[in-house]
């Protein structure tokens, strides 16, 4: 009797005929591919089938990428999104981390080996926790007197109105890494909130750290900050949950804490979920450029001890 493998299922859409079939030859050895240019048609195949990963294209004539995997994780939150896209368009990377939730933003033109490791991670995980998705992830907890949120900025007053606005949570603010240190060590976060520079230098490798090291961590970035690379490392290192710009506008912001709060207990309810925001590896050209604050801090928390001994 032979027995057939089912193969996992992936779905890309681009408006180009010539990647799409480029991206199923890539994979038909490994996944059951399915290919369109037609949002709808996208939709409807993954209401009507159990897909691992869903791949898009941002920019196409009659919806853009970040729309269509919103549609995709309403209507399958276990599928794995990824964005393929050939723009660093600020306005896409922002709305893939708030809207969409994406796994990883890769820029166009790929190297064909770095995507097919990523796609086989992304399958992996969305095999292992599509379970997860089957069970109540609001599982209910015992009421928590004081939720803690850490505040790493340069900004006392920042902090102040925090600690004034959101009462329903316990402030810790650390305007140095020293301190952030301390508090990390001495104390559980279900929140962290961080600008990408502190004292004048960018921390974007402590934010990369702190998903690594306390992956149920929801981490939110409040930054003045325009540079779409910079942030589409955010999230494919950092895995950071929201972006919000400066000013800040503490409503919105009490109700980004509030869901991010709520996501990180899903994550301590259902720790196979954590596996979805594995982050990629910083590499050695990078960690060169680090400063001894950044350096002091990922070795702290054993990152990167042999790079910087």
């Amino acid at each position: 009797m032979i027995t057939t493998v089912t193969k996992p299922k992936i779905a890309f859409i681009d408006d180009e005929d010539r990647i799409l079939r480029s991206l199923k030859m890539h994979f038909r050895a490994t996944h059951d591919v399915f290919t369109t240019t037609e949002p709808d048609e996208l939709l409807s195949y993954v209401q009507n089938n159990e897909v691992q990963v869903v791949i898009s294209d941002q920019r196409m004539p009659k919806k853009l990428g970040v729309e269509v995997l919103k549609d995709i994780k309403d209507v399958s939150p276990h599928t794995i999104r990824i964005l393929l896209t050939g723009y660093a368009d600020l306005t896409a990377v922002i709305d893939s981390i708030n809207e969409g939730e994406i796994f990883r933003y890769i820029t166009k033109p790929w190297q064909t080996d770095e995507l097919k490791n990523i796609v086989n991670q992304a399958t992996q995980i969305a095999l292992q926790t599509k379970d997860v998705f089957k069970e109540n992830l609001q599982v209910a907890q015992p009421t928590i007197a004081k939720r803690k949120v850490l505040v790493i900025d340069d900004s006392e007053m920042v902090y102040l109105q925090m600690q004034q606005k959101f009462t329903q949570f316990e402030t810790h603010w650390a305007n140095s890494l020293e301190k952030a240190i301390e508090l990390l060590e001495n104390d559980r976060f279900g929140v962290a909130i961080t600008d990408v520079s502190l004292g004048g230098e960018n921390i974007s490798p402590v934010i990369y750290a702190l998903k690594q090291s306390f992956p149920d961590l929801a981490v939110l970035v409040l930054t003045s900050l325009n540079d779409s690379h910079t942030l589409i490392d955010l999230i494919n290192k950092g895995q950071v949950y929201r972006y919000l710009p400066r000013p800040s506008n503490l409503s919105l912001l009490e109700i980004s804490i509030q869901r991010a709060y709520d996501y990180h207990q899903t994550l301590v309810n259902q720790p196979k979920l954590q596996a979805r925001h594995v982050v990629d590896a910083v590499t050695e050209v990078e960690t060169r450029s680090f400063g001894n604050k950044v350096k002091k801090f990922l070795s702290r928390f054993g990152i990167g001890k042999s790079r910087f001994a």
